[in-house]
């Protein structure tokens, strides 16, 4: 088919060069065009409107009320009017359709941008499918970032900016001297141009490097087709870039804009909420290797050519993508070009009527399969599918706190509101100014101020400070994916994990927000009327077990239940319907219900746990394959392993049982099913090799509660006991760094300071990421009156663990040690 294709293409004659780049540039404007999801699009809606209103910039922060004297501080305020502008234009329809126009912009320059002029392979149709299919696998891979913010303007921006610089080189085109002006808009819409001096490095430094070491090299080997720019090109881009420099100051905040990325990332704040700055796992996000691996395959490739300036543009972008994913998709339209010129390249080198053949049909191959992806993509199709996205125009309420927010007008409570950070910029955007949250997505407040609000919901404490400062009477949060320390490890199992103080009533929830007001404030009679008294759906289904062990409470949890249902037909309160259902037929029922993809997965394996109940093997099995598709999780394998077992169907079994095993070694409780699997069907051998995996992770789990046994003896202070524990696990692995840690914790009780000493030092030898070593160390540092070790201790404490309580309060006591 991949030939037909090609061989077609080629009698389309000159409309093949018009035909073909339309491919990727109309994917990259369909596939944005999906409903307003992220965020932060709130926040600069919010922001462009005030300025749009006022005509002025305001003296202040306008929205926050935690930082009513913070100087305003918006660098990306020209986005702002620009985004507003769209609403204005066409409400969210305007906004999404400028949102696909500026994509399909973007795409349309790196289409430039892969062909190299002096390449005429690139117009050929072979060169035109490679081109296109790259292209158009690249949208599929970065649409998830097609998005209603400044990412996507950065996208045209970086794109044209290597395009010119590229073009200039090549073929002495003049568009490098707009540059400049495109750095004016760049600088007043996103605080990333930094960013665009990277290609002007990169140009400069591998051009100076082939001036002067072509000649060098070509003593002992003469490299083909390199492309090095003259000195006088060289000299020309320098003088652009220092226009560019210049233009990078042109905007309100002056030179800040360059520092403030490096300031950002530097903030533990935006590491604890912001989790898009983790780095990126294959299993999760395979187009950043991918692409990796692409471009250092096609560089290698094209060796003979020195491709120095295109592998200096690359790197540093590989280096930003690898590093988290909020910049992957900065890697991929870096490399995209790059690969796309390197493989025409490599596509020119056929010459036989054969192996132009061969390279038509896997170009052809690949523009067909590219194109297919898109398809899947917008059917939503796995494993393509995004569940965040929802095509068409408007709000996606699924991600946007807007019932809530009804709730709040029915009860008429207005004012300020404590809120989860990125609620923030749709409560201004919505509300503003009857309701004021505390932060938005900017977190444009003091950074102690930034972590106090994020450890609020845990510590109750912090929540009661905040709101004897601020005086707010209503919360809005989230369902919590990290809230620094477990709230179980702070207030005990019961308490709420979206918001544990017990001086705050659950009145509303859906399944996006919660709703929470101060149970002696102004609203008593809301409480009085709403509470949740016994349900706590942030705590799940352990949470709706602990209360259901309780025979005079489980009436009140099903009624609430049943209420919530009533009231906002949420996929959590038949989640935890099922979860409360005694008759598995009506659990399995309520689970179908389910409809939110983030908890379809849970209701997928609950259901089928029901379906087991009932001997309904082949149902429970359906059940736990469409759990599968979605992640194919260790502990959901081992589950059905187990299921087929019983089943009497081993072979079934042993397939599930495998595949866990492989997906998690450490699983120690896969070993026996699968040996006894193999035993049933005769494969001794089989059984056998299973032995030392089997040791090992059996071993690493018992030694892991024998720590966490001898934890929660020593804060009982039954340390005697704690201390027998210590030991049994160091019986079994004696270069166990947990197990070494806390024999260290055990003998600082004991007032045994050497030896609890040599323990720490021991579990950082076995394990120097071991953060609770450090803290240990530091305590013995303070009893022994040695400050400089105690902080240094306290200093690679906070390094390793930025995301803990204690860490947080170690960089308040370090901030304030240094202060004058």
């Amino acid at each position: 088919m991949a030939s037909l294709v090609a061989a077609s293409l080629r009698r389309v004659g000159p409309w093949l060069r018009w035909i073909v780049p339309a491919v990727p540039i109309t994917a990259a404007f369909v596939l944005a065009l999906t409903r307003i999801d992220d965020p932060d699009a709130f926040t600069h809606l919010a922001l462009g409107r005030d300025l749009v209103q006022h005509r002025a910039f305001p003296a202040h922060e306008p929205f926050t009320f935690v930082s009513p004297e913070h100087p305003y501080y918006n660098p990306e305020w020209l986005f702002d009017v620009l985004v507003f502008a769209g609403w204005l234009a066409g409400g969210a329809a305007g906004v999404i359709v400028l949102k696909a126009a500026i994509v399909a912009l973007a795409v349309w320059i790196l289409w430039l941008d892969s062909r190299a002029p002096e390449e005429p392979g690139a117009v050929q149709p072979a060169g035109l499918l490679i081109r296109a299919a790259l292209l158009t696998a690249i949208v599929v891979m970065i649409r998830h970032r097609f998005v209603e913010r400044p990412d996507i303007v950065l996208m045209v921006f970086l794109a044209f900016t290597i395009y010119a610089l590229n073009a200039y080189v090549s073929a002495g085109r003049r568009w490098i001297f707009a540059l400049p002006l495109v750095q004016i808009l760049w600088t007043n819409m996103h605080p990333s141009v930094v960013v665009g001096v990277l290609p002007f490095a990169a140009v400069l430094g591998g051009g100076v490097a082939l001036r002067a070491g072509v000649p060098l090299v070509a003593r002992w080997w003469r490299p083909a087709d390199v492309v090095a720019p003259s000195w006088r090109k060289l000299a020309t881009i320098t003088a652009v870039l220092a226009g560019v420099l210049i233009a990078s100051a042109l905007n309100p905040h002056g030179l800040d804009p360059l520092t403030l990325p490096f300031r950002l990332a530097d903030r533990p704040w935006y590491r604890q909420e912001i989790l898009e700055l983790q780095p990126p796992q294959p299993q999760v996000w395979p187009g950043p290797f991918v692409m990796t691996a692409l471009l250092l395959l096609s560089l290698l490739a094209t060796a003979s050519r020195l491709p120095v300036i295109a592998a200096l543009v690359a790197l540093p972008f590989v280096r930003l993508g690898l590093s988290a994913v909020r910049f992957v998709y900065l890697l991929e339209i870096v490399t995209a070009p790059i690969v796309a010129r390197q493989l025409v390249v490599l596509a020119g080198h056929a010459r036989t009527r054969i192996e132009r053949a061969v390279v038509g049909g896997v170009a052809g191959a690949a523009a067909v399969a590219a194109l297919a992806a898109v398809v899947l993509a917008l059917a939503g199709v796995a494993p393509l599918a995004d569940d965040r996205k929802a095509a068409g125009v408007g709000i996606d309420e699924r991600w946007v706190p807007d019932r809530a927010l009804r709730y709040l007008d029915t009860r008429g409570i207005e004012g300020r509101v404590f809120n989860a950070f990125h609620f923030g910029g749709y409560v201004a955007w919505r509300d503003f100014p009857r309701r004021v949250p505390i932060i938005d997505g900017r977190g444009q407040a003091a950074p102690s101020l930034l972590e106090e609000i994020h450890f609020a919901r845990v510590y109750p404490q912090h929540l009661a400070r905040l709101h004897a400062r601020y005086g707010f009477e209503a919360a809005v949060m989230d369902y919590p994916t990290y809230s620094g320390d477990a709230v179980e490890d702070v207030l005990g199992p019961d308490a709420d994990a979206a918001l544990a103080s017990p001086e705050w009533a659950l009145v509303y929830w859906d399944d996006v927000a919660l709703v929470y007001l101060r149970r002696r404030g102004p609203h008593v009679a809301v409480v009085e009327r709403d509470e949740y008294r016994h349900v706590k759906p942030a705590n799940g289904a352990a949470g709706i077990a602990r209360v259901l062990a309780d025979p005079g409470r489980a009436a009140g949890v099903r009624a609430e239940l049943e209420r919530n249902v009533a009231e906002t037909g949420s996929s959590l309160a038949w989640l935890l319907t099922g979860h409360a259902t005694d008759d598995p037929q009506r659990a399995i029922a309520a689970f179908l219900r389910v409809r939110n993809p983030a908890r379809r997965f849970e209701a997928y394996q609950a259901a089928a746990l029901a379906a087991w109940r009932t001997k309904d093997f082949a149902r429970a099995t359906e059940f736990y394959e469409r759990a599968l598709d979605m992640q194919p999780a260790a502990s959901v394998l081992f589950n059905a392993g187990l299921l087929r077992a019983e089943a009497r169907d081993d072979r079934g079994a042993v397939r599930y049982l495998v595949r866990a095993q492989r997906a998690d070694p450490g699983l120690a409780p896969v070993y026996p099913a699968l040996i006894a699997a193999y035993r049933r069907l005769g494969d001794e051998a089989a059984a056998r090799d299973l032995g030392p995996a089997f040791l090992a992770a059996a071993t690493r789990t018992r030694v892991r509660e024998h720590v966490g046994e001898a934890q929660r003896l020593l804060a009982a202070g039954r340390v005697p006991e704690a201390d027998a524990q210590v030991t049994e696990a160091l019986k079994l692995d004696a270069a166990s760094a947990p197990a070494l840690s806390m024999l260290g914790y055990v003998r600082m009780v004991e007032g045994r300071l050497d030896e609890a000493v040599r323990a720490e030092e021991s579990a950082l030898s076995a394990d120097p990421a071991h953060a609770r070593a450090h803290w240990a160390l530091a305590q013995i540092a303070r009893a022994r009156r040695d400050e400089p070790q105690a902080r240094r201790h306290l200093e690679a404490f906070a390094r390793l663990a930025p995301r803990s309580y204690d860490a947080w309060r170690v960089r308040e006591e370090l901030a304030a040690a240094r202060a004058p």
